[in-house]
């Protein structure tokens, strides 16, 4: 069995030099998601996501923050561009967003955990793509081609990240992840990564969107609907690990 949603992927993105995973990881998984069920092509603004759950440049931040985030709304792309963020500086929460932005946002309704990998492939099977988190190895960041699989002792962990999964292939025993490092990176900006390596299946988020936002909400993240062992545990050694040498989302 094998699923492969590129051809419903809006174009790829690069965050640049700010580890903005989590917002590109998420507004792949959600753009998807609405070119699927409503055949709409949506620009989001990755910008706005990030910064309004509280991220940096430097430090990243963490899945639920942005997800929760998500869930008050986002703005167009074309309402505040991602800009100078590629370049690693820094905003503040919506500075210099459109007026009456809610109005062509978009919000999701909900997002929750799935760890059995057969729900992921099933939701995949449906036409929807998740958002996830891995753990990133030295030798993820020089993939070029085929089936990555990390190499083991030897092969240093720089981080974890957010990507949008996308596709799987049992004949290959691996995932299709799109990341956001621009067409310049893997095969297009996309890669196969094997069942099981580099934490990649052990937590995916299916997203629900929503309808209109409410006019003007605030830029604070929303609580977390659901709770998750793995996930958890994964987040809070990202918080208490910092940047030179430590662990971060990239």
């Amino acid at each position: 069995m094998s699923i492969d949603l590129r051809p419903f992927c809006s174009p790829m993105r690069d965050q640049g030099d700010c580890g903005s995973c989590t917002a590109f990881g998420t507004i792949s998984a959600w753009e998807e998601v609405l070119r699927k069920l409503n055949s709409e092509d949506v620009d989001l603004s990755e910008k706005h996501l990030f910064f309004c759950s509280g991220g940096k440049c430097s430090e990243g931040n963490t899945p639920e923050a942005v997800l929760n985030q998500a869930m008050k709304g986002v703005c167009l792309e074309s309402c505040l561009p991602y800009g100078s963020t590629s370049l690693g500086f820094d905003s503040e929460c919506a500075q210099g967003i459109c007026d009456n932005w809610w109005e062509k946002g978009k919000k999701l309704a909900s997002w929750r955990y799935v760890t059995d990998i057969n729900q992921m492939k099933s939701i995949l099977s449906q036409g929807f793509a998740l958002a996830g988190t891995m753990t990133v190895h030295q030798s993820f960041i020089n993939y070029v081609e085929g089936v990555y699989h990390s190499l083991g002792v030897m092969d240093p962990v720089v981080g974890y990240h957010m990507i949008a999964i996308v596709g799987y292939d049992d004949s290959l025993g691996a995932w299709l992840i799109r990341n956001s490092w621009g067409t310049g990176w893997g095969v297009e900006g996309y890669c196969w990564i094997k069942y099981g390596d580099s934490e990649i299946d052990n937590t995916m988020y299916p997203l629900e969107p929503d309808g209109p936002i409410e006019p003007d909400p605030g830029p604070g993240p929303s609580p977390c609907p659901l709770g998750n062992g793995v996930a958890k545990a994964l987040n809070l050694l990202a918080k208490l690990m910092g940047r030179r040498g430590r662990f971060r989302y990239i």
